[in-house]
């Protein structure tokens, strides 16, 4: 049994597979975590389980005869939105898993699968679903837990992108404005790698004296310094078979650069006041708000670790550029602070205009701080928004150019992502029905990470 399993947090849970021995197996895993245990062969034959019981989990198979999982994923969702659906996958179909998570999946499974993960994500679910909060984007103030909201198909295609990356233990460089949500995308990451069981230590670079950093990052024997009453390890160490998260890497010093560089390449590091090196295990996200192609040119960045760092290029948009992201976020937030404050207001055509309006200079983070504000000094009834006006100005202006530039790259993107699908992939017959050459076509889906 997993040491970090709640058994004492139970749910109602159906599995729907067509084969038997899926279900067996299933089900003797789960029973641990089960109030009550419900058993489905097909989506018909589950439709009227859901209809009557009052479900927390359910585990269904993609491929079965009759409706698929991903239309029965859709439908339930529609009537019972609380459910949290884990789609089971074949493997390797990773478009499948993504399409899952869009049409509002919480987890999948691809096939074949551990018995100890099994658990670990429907314990997690359950206690997500026992929470105050439903599961949605983490506000700032509670970092304990990680999901994402989104839709737009700039965002999704920074998902496919990240959700390709977790599978192995490549590098990955988060980019984008503060507020945007990296360190939320890094934990996603981490949640659907193999090293999901693992810890994840999440390092903000930009907070830690340049003095202290060698010992926060590497760890130090009793004695090394002056105050060093004891051995302490450091965020390498303490990462060990897990992700360590260095946000804000853009902020670290070029005399720490060397050492992590140094860190990153043996895959040991040394304590600081040890006589020998020690062997970790580790994979590494890094973030930054910066252009660190820029700072390089600039002398402020080694381009070595650069290039270490970008292995897998993620950049989230600016929240400005999602479209009717914005909306479902601050249905999101709303829900949470209602919640939070035991409240009742709702959004008002003229609050969604509000919203929609607004450039958002502070990304999510901004529309986050807003609603909880809103609720807060909200009376009779209405939301009281009060907008940075001048900061708001300001952005526009800055925005106005590189808005346009995404917005056309954004609609480029999704018609040759739409090309592609309809021609099953086939990048002659895609080029052809685009009116462009093949070399262009394979430019473009570099340019955009598709590959």
């Amino acid at each position: 049994m997993d040491k970090n399993m709640d058994e004492s947090i139970k749910g109602r849970i159906l599995i729907i597979d067509d084969e038997e021995h899926i279900r067996e197996i299933l089900g003797e895993t789960l029973k641990p975590l089960a109030s009550a245990l419900f058993m489905a062969a097909s989506a018909e034959s589950a439709r009227e389980i859901v209809q009557e019981e009052n479900l927390d989990i359910v585990l269904c198979d993609v491929q079965m005869p009759g409706q698929n999982g991903l239309e029965f994923l859709k439908e339930v969702k529609r009537e019972h939105p609380s459910v949290r659906f884990i789609m089971i996958t074949a493997h390797g179909s990773l478009d499948t898993a993504v399409r899952a998570l869009r049409y509002g999946a919480s987890d999948f499974l691809t096939k074949p699968f551990e018995n100890p993960e099994v658990r670990q994500i429907v314990s997690r679910l359950l206690a997500e679903k026992n929470s105050v909060l439903e599961p949605g984007l983490v506000p700032p103030e509670e970092k304990g837990r990680d999901g994402i909201i989104g839709q737009s198909p700039i965002f999704i295609a920074c998902l496919e992108q990240a959700l390709k990356a977790a599978k192995n233990d490549t590098t990955v460089l988060v980019c984008g404005e503060s507020g945007t949500g990296k360190e939320v995308l890094a934990r996603a990451i981490h949640r659907h790698s193999q090293r999901a069981e693992g810890p994840f230590i999440a390092v903000n670079c930009g907070a830690i004296p340049e003095n202290l950093m060698e010992s926060e990052f590497f760890g130090h024997e009793k004695g090394a310094f002056t105050g060093a009453v004891s051995s302490k390890p450091g965020k390498f160490e303490l990462a060990n078979g897990g992700t360590l998260f260095l946000d804000e890497i853009g902020e670290m010093p070029l005399s720490m650069q060397v050492k992590l560089l140094r860190a990153l390449q043996e895959r040991s590091i040394d304590p600081v006041g040890s006589v020998r090196p020690r062997k970790v295990d580790f994979r590494l996200i890094a973030a930054t708000n910066r252009n660190l192609m820029q700072e390089v040119r600039n002398g402020a960045f080694r381009e070595d670790l650069y290039y270490r760092l970008n292995i897998i290029p993620c950049e989230l948009p600016p929240l400005r550029s999602r479209g009717n992201d914005i909306q479902l976020l601050a249905d999101y937030f709303l829900a949470y602070f209602n919640e939070r404050y035991g409240c009742a207001y709702v959004f008002s055509d003229s609050d969604r205009a509000q919203l929609a309006r607004h450039r958002w200079p502070g990304n999510i983070r901004e529309l986050g701080n807003l609603i909880e504000r809103a609720v807060v000094l909200g009376s009779e009834g209405k939301l009281h928004f009060s907008f940075d006006v001048a900061a708001d100005a300001e952005t526009t202006a800055a925005t106005q150019e590189g808005g346009i530039r995404e917005s056309r790259q954004s609609a480029e993107k999704d018609v040759i992502l739409k090309a592609l699908d309809k021609n099953r992939w086939n990048k002659t017959q895609t080029a052809e029905s685009l009116g462009i050459s093949r070399r262009s076509l394979l430019y473009k889906i570099k340019e955009y990470g598709l590959a």
